[in-house]
């Protein structure tokens, strides 16, 4: 122990004897250790955190699957009630959807969005109400109407009032009571707002004719289940598939292409994709620590030469070869603490921008934060960076030959240390190439998205929503959006307004099958498309070009032939070579509200294709319905086509909204150009963070090479004096270096080209429009490389040119 000290003590007076060298190292740690801490403190909270239920190792997430896409899809009604009887793995099984309510009868409206759950939700997770009860079975059971409020909205809207049990309150028009206040930290799911509500499954429950519960075709739901003691995940996905086959055979107009099931933790169904950015963020960055750690193991085997007489001395006093590297790796471990210590401080600052970058795309991402089990890691990646950078000097520097290194004067030098310099700089080189390969891909990837026609004019186009509960608008929806969009139009600064139930650039879609009496197929294998229901001059609004036809109008109503218009990609699949207008086919998830069939309708228009999403990778086939035509639909979103900046007119149509129904709030106010941007987050953020992490390994590493080649022209001093002294041109040496630092580059550009090929697929998911292999852009991260390391090794070479031969030949 009084050893270990006096090593400390020795190791502190050390770096203090040489700031410079200690400044440089601990800003190059800090750097990699900061960044590596930022970064892990955002895997910590979405990944590797528990979900903040009772053992949450036991909640999967399971839903049908398409036996054509192996995509997950939603559960309806009817078949989740299925899988809830028929398991034997799950202890329970709780389906839950969005919704939306209109909470009136306060001082004023307010928009609430909650989840509409089945009864046993609570159970399932092992929470308890703040206050009150849970929901019970009979709360299932039709007109039934309770519901349980969040702490957040306890508080904004009632006050904490603790009597608030037994208070009813009017959801969308209809009479509610209030059971129950979940605690503060309650989410469900975790991604929810802090001041939803959830209610019972009892609100889909209508008249027999469109009680959503008794279709089991209408598929929107997701399921979380609760696995008994003893099971396995692999069990309970087996169990629910063969009851998802035993579905498809006895009803096989609606379950043949869902006759699967997909089965996956909780957790991981929360994280989905977002795990493979953060883990090929988390490989570049580790990718920038090693760099870092090169460069520090490059300056120490530069100070080892410095050293070597002292090295020997310790050696001729009795010191032994374990003691000689334990010292060093005290030095080099007292290094990485500071660094370690001053990263910490970095990461505090890099977090919150690598929060506000995520936005909302990154799941519990807000959660994350510098505490004890981040600093934890911090001080581990610490001790690691120091044995990396610290043990192969070490080891060197103990093997120092005494007799050579006391006769020379201390400034022996062996070709293994340069062999190691070498090696360290081909191998940061190396990393760079592929940091910045994937970064360029990536960068090309994202102008591709930005480059990318959607279809319509995003520009001035204003975009807002509000519910229209059908307690009051189910027999007038069509009569008052008619009356809306008249007056909204009429509004200064508008060129033209429409709406539609699922807006681009939302992610909201439904996928409905259809019926062409043309070419028949059984009802289970009908082919289906994306469908929207629009109001009268959405295309013109949106600026989305009429092919063929013409555009929905106000005579387009519940008395008038029934009709519908397409879009380029459905004709072109299809009816290829064929008229479209004047097709007529059933979409099946029109209804006029009565029983039977859906009607035919006629295709009387054809309009150019919309991209739904901004990182969709081709135009899908939709089928767009009139609103006014059906009734069984709740609220449109609205599209507003503006002469002057488009939230200057937010306050106007507010008040509008105000004056046809003061009870309606509105929400969702955005520009479209402000829903592109946070469609494009998840590229967004992969490309910054990696692009970022490239440039700072990039810096790193030409950093790394210039030193190197400056301390190679300054122990070639005297070889080049004596070439100089018999005639070699300041040009010969200027090649000479130059050649030595191309050597290394070109070594390093090999590596690197041959491991971003090798590892180019690991991207490839995260790519729009070039390929993970790209030749172009692999060429030009070669030639920026070789470029900048070539321009980092010039002004060493330089400096030798300027090299005084009398002055050289009294070198050393």
């Amino acid at each position: 122990m009084i050893s270990l000290l006096q090593d400390i003590r020795y190791a502190v007076r050390q770096l203090r004897k040489n700031p410079g060298f200690t400044a440089v190292a601990i800003v190059t740690l800090a750097l990699g250790i900061g960044a590596n801490t930022a970064v892990f403190s955002v895997i910590d909270a979405v990944m590797l955190r528990p979900l903040p239920y009772r053992q949450p190792e036991r909640l999967i997430d399971a839903q049908s699957t398409r036996s054509q896409n192996p995509e997950s899809d939603s559960l309806s009604y009817p078949d989740f009630f299925d899988w809830r009887a028929q398991n034997h793995t799950l202890s329970s099984l709780v389906s839950y959807h969005d919704a939306s309510f209109n909470l009136t009868g306060l001082q004023r409206p307010v928009h609430v969005d909650g989840q509409v759950v089945s009864w046993d939700l609570l159970p399932t997770l092992g929470i308890n109400p703040e206050l009150g009860r849970g929901f019970l079975p009979e709360d299932e059971k039709r007109g039934a109407r309770v519901v349980l409020i969040s702490h957040g909205l306890w508080e904004s809207e009632f006050g904490a009032d603790r009597s608030i049990l037994g208070r009813s309150i009017h959801l969308s028009g209809d009479l509610y009571t209030i059971i129950g206040v979940m605690p503060a930290s309650f989410r469900f799911p975790v991604t929810a707002p802090q001041d939803g509500i959830w209610t019972t499954l009892a609100v889909d429950i209508g008249p027999a004719n469109g009680d959503v519960t008794a279709n089991r075709g209408m598929h929107f739901l997701s399921a979380i289940g609760r696995m008994k003691p003893g099971t396995t995940l692999a069990q309970v996905g087996k169990d629910l598939q063969t009851i998802a086959t035993n579905l498809a055979r006895a009803y096989p107009d609606t379950n043949t292409r869902r006759n699967s099931a997909y089965v996956q933790t909780e957790l991981a169904a929360l994280v989905g994709d977002t795990r493979t950015v953060l883990l090929i963020v988390l490989g570049a960055v580790t990718l920038v620590l090693l760099i870092a750690c090169g460069n520090i193991a490059n300056l120490q085997l530069a100070r080892i030469r410095e050293r070597q007489r002292e090295i020997a001395m310790r050696s001729a006093l009795g010191a032994t070869r374990s003691q000689i590297v334990r010292q060093l790796l005290v030095e080099s471990l007292m290094l990485s603490t500071l660094g370690g210590l001053a990263g910490c401080g970095l990461a505090f600052f890099c977090t919150p921008a690598i929060l506000s970058l995520a936005g909302d795309h990154v799941p519990r991402a807000a959660d994350a934060g510098v505490d004890l089990y981040v600093l934890s890691f911090a001080i581990l990646l610490s001790f690691l960076g120091g044995l990396l950078f610290g043990i192969v000097p070490a080891i060197a520097a103990s093997k120092t030959d005494l007799t050579t290194t006391l006769k020379d004067g201390g400034r022996s030098e062996t070709n293994s240390r340069d062999w190691l310099r070498s090696s360290l700089i081909v191998g940061q080189v190396a990393m760079g190439l592929m940091l910045t390969a994937g970064a360029g891909l990536l960068i090309t990837s994202f102008a591709n998205l930005l480059r990318t026609g959607h279809g319509f004019d995003s520009d001035h186009l204003l975009t807002l929503h509000f519910e229209t509960p059908d307690a009051q608008y189910k027999n007038t929806r069509p009569q008052f959006y008619r009356e809306y969009f008249a007056k909204l139009r009429a509004l200064p600064g508008v060129q033209s307004a429409a709406g539609a139930v699922f807006l681009p650039m939302t992610s909201d879609e439904a996928v409905i099958s259809f019926e062409d009496p043309e070419h028949p197929s059984p009802k289970g294998q009908r082919p289906a498309e994306d469908l929207d229901l629009v109001s009268p001059e959405y295309f013109r609004t949106m600026q989305v070009p009429f092919l063929e036809g013409r555009d929905f109008s106000d005579h387009d109503d519940m008395q008038s032939p029934h009709v519908m218009i397409v879009n380029q990609a459905f004709a072109r699949k299809y009816f290829p070579g064929e008229g479209v207008l004047g097709k007529k086919i059933r979409p099946g998830a029109s209804s006029n509200g009565t029983a039977g069939p859906p009607p035919l309708r006629e295709i009387v228009g054809v309009v150019g294709d919309i991209r739904i999403g901004a990182l969709e990778r081709e135009m899908r086939p939709a089928m767009y319905l009139p609103a006014s035509q059906l009734s069984d639909w709740c609220c449109l979103s609205s599209v507003v086509r503006t002469k002057v900046d488009p939230l200057s007119l937010e306050l106007s149509v507010r008040q509008l909204v105000s004056s046809l129904d003061k009870d309606i709030p509105v929400t969702q106010v955005r520009t479209m150009e402000d829903l592109l941007f946070t469609q494009l987050a998840a590229p967004r953020f992969a490309m910054v963070l990696i692009s970022t992490f490239a440039g700072l390994a990039l810096t790193l590493t030409i950093v790394g090479l210039y030193g190197v080649m400056m301390y190679s022209v300054s122990r070639r001093t005297r070889e080049i004096g004596v070439r100089m002294a018999l005639g070699a041109q300041q040009s010969g040496v200027l090649l000479m270096v130059l050649r030595d630092a191309a050597i290394l580059l070109g070594v390093g550009i090999g590596i690197g080209t041959a491991a971003a090929l090798g590892s180019a697929s690991i991207l490839q998911r995260l790519l729009y429009g070039v390929g993970s292999r790209n030749p172009v852009v692999l060429t030009l991260v070669c030639i920026a490389v070789a470029f900048a390391g070539l321009i980092a090794a010039y002004l060493p070479a330089r400096r030798a040119t300027k090299v005084d031969p009398m002055v050289a030949l009294r070198y050393e």
